[in-house]
């Protein structure tokens, strides 16, 4: 694509500097951003995109002026510890049979077709191991009925007669799951279990899911339509528990390789220096959470003033600058600073060693009213990305979370 030219780049800058001077408002610099680059889709996925080029997690926060370090990042970094070091959780194993070596979490992309007729069902019979919580069917999503060539979508499958209440499980041989081979609810964690199902281009998510004595339960079920930029009901969990999306947050071996990675990551901390609210994207928290803490939702950046070293992989300078690019959005409870992948055979080990050299200090969290300021922002959508002025009279909003 063809840059503007530094003069014609200065004139927008003066003309929209005195716009902002006449509206009293802060964002007009956010029209001279072009729409953000086609994100490349899932491998073999019938062209599917992980929601639409607008969406949040597809948008840079690199520009320092519209989107400033967070009046708490130092706090927040302080309370985990700035020498903590970046985990990349994920490794090159694909043989889910060995577990200790399995790591990561892979994603399923499967037709219809290729899905069991009718679809397994679910039931919500576990509980989270980490706070002994019973799983929540009134905020999940399910199938509803053996009719799965054109299923009919339920949100709330408490509504939902439990022998209807069914989930796009692939068949227990050819599924991928985080865990692998582990199988058991007392110790095998989160075990997620991402599905695209290409021609709809729909996700569902499955948190804390097991085949148990032939059947299938789950914690929390979801599902998306990644055509679409709809949120979940404020206050509702996902198989995340900041109530987000994981497949669209997770890298993947193949765009790494690439060299060009268009979109957010995930990052984890401990629940101890986690907060007790949720801000937007997020829509649920979770945990023993305090007030002070940081918020599931925030994000996290790669300061701007942090060199990437130009000879290590392609792989680790394409995540590094996602990180600083598009920046990591606190997604759930677990080990400090750990960014999660899909397992992969075709990630190099220097990749993983290369960026366990960046430090929490490296980073800062970002303030993003930017987004959530803008007259047109609309908490009920992940839409962050708004490609024409405002029009006369419109004004900042005024109830967006900070």
């Amino acid at each position: 694509m063809k840059r503007p030219s530094r003069t014609r780049t200065a004139l927008a800058g003066v003309l929209l500097t005195a716009l902002a001077a006449t509206a009293g408002w802060a964002y007009a610099h956010w029209y001279l951003h072009d729409l953000p680059e086609h994100w490349q889709p899932l491998q073999d996925s019938g062209g599917c995109e992980l929601f639409p080029k607008e969406a949040v997690f597809r948008q840079r926060i690199d520009d320092v002026q519209a989107f400033p370090t967070h009046p708490d990042s130092q706090r927040w970094i302080l309370s985990i510890g700035g020498a903590t070091r970046l985990h990349p959780d994920w490794g090159e194993s694909e043989d889910q049979s060995r577990v200790s070596r399995y790591y990561g979490i892979p994603i399923n992309v499967v037709t219809r077709s290729e899905l069991p007729q009718p679809w397994p069902r679910v039931t919500f019979d576990n509980r989270d191991e980490r706070d002994q919580t019973a799983s929540v069917p009134s905020e999940s999503d399910c199938a509803v009925g053996a009719d799965t060539t054109q299923p009919r979508i339920a949100s709330d499958c408490s509504q939902v007669d439990p022998l209807l209440r069914r989930f796009p499980f692939p068949e227990p041989g050819t599924l991928k799951a985080e865990g692998g081979a582990c199988n058991d609810p007392a110790r095998c964690g989160d075990r997620h279990v991402l599905v695209v199902e290409t021609g709809s281009c729909r996700l569902w998510e499955a948190y804390r899911a097991f085949h148990v004595d032939g059947r299938w339960q789950a914690y929390a079920t979801t599902t998306w339509d990644l055509n679409r930029m709809d949120q979940r009901p404020d206050g509702w969990t996902s198989a995340d528990a900041a109530g987000l999306p994981i497949t669209p947050l997770l890298l993947r071996a193949n765009e790494a390789s690439a060299g060009q990675i268009l979109h957010a990551l995930r990052v984890t901390f401990r629940d101890s220096v986690l907060s007790d609210r949720h801000v937007w994207p997020a829509r649920h928290h979770a945990g023993d959470s305090r007030s002070d803490g940081i918020p599931f939702g925030a994000v996290l950046r790669l300061r701007p003033d942090v060199d990437i070293p130009w000879w290590w992989t392609p792989q680790a300078k394409a995540v590094g600058q996602a990180m600083q690019r598009y920046g990591l959005y606190v997604a759930d409870i677990g080990s400090d600073l750990f960014i999660q992948g899909e397992p992969d055979q075709n990630w190099s080990a220097v990749t993983r060693r290369q960026l366990r050299q960046f430090r929490l200090s490296d980073f800062e969290f970002v303030d993003t009213q930017t987004w959530t300021r803008h007259p047109r922002f609309d908490a009920n959508s992940l839409q962050a990305h708004w490609p024409h002025p405002p029009a006369s009279g419109e004004r900042p909003a005024t109830n967006a979370p900070n």
